[in-house]
């Protein structure tokens, strides 16, 4: 069973990762006074990884996203690796000071393992 129609390049996947949501808001669980458009699972399926938001945003405030409802939105991202994967859900599809932070508490979070 195929999950992915035609996999994206990574940049497009980036692209559509930043593009898709229009909305932010502070998500039950994460750090006080931040505001969240997404917020990425890994997920494993036929030998390949995948990646999907588990929240959605709308303008009046988010809901969870099953994997299910991601692949129907258009949300959900091939990766031939589970790096690859973990990184993108870390937040490797940012842009600039968010990307940097992302990826520094990426490489902490990697280095307590």
């Amino acid at each position: 069973m195929r999950f992915v129609e035609k996999k994206r390049s990574l940049r497009d996947m980036k692209k559509h990762a930043r593009e898709s949501r229009q909305y932010a808001h502070y998500v039950e669980g994460q750090p006080e006074g931040s505001k969240s458009t997404h917020l990425m699972a890994t997920y494993e399926a036929d030998e390949k990884y995948f990646v999907a938001p588990t929240i959605t945003t709308t303008k009046e405030g988010y809901e969870t996203q099953s994997f299910e409802q991601a692949k129907e939105a258009g949300e959900l991202y091939e990766f031939d690796s589970a790096e690859e994967a973990e990184k993108f859900a870390a937040g490797s599809w940012k842009k600039g000071k968010d990307l940097r932070k992302a990826m520094r508490e990426y490489r902490r979070q990697k280095r307590k393992k």
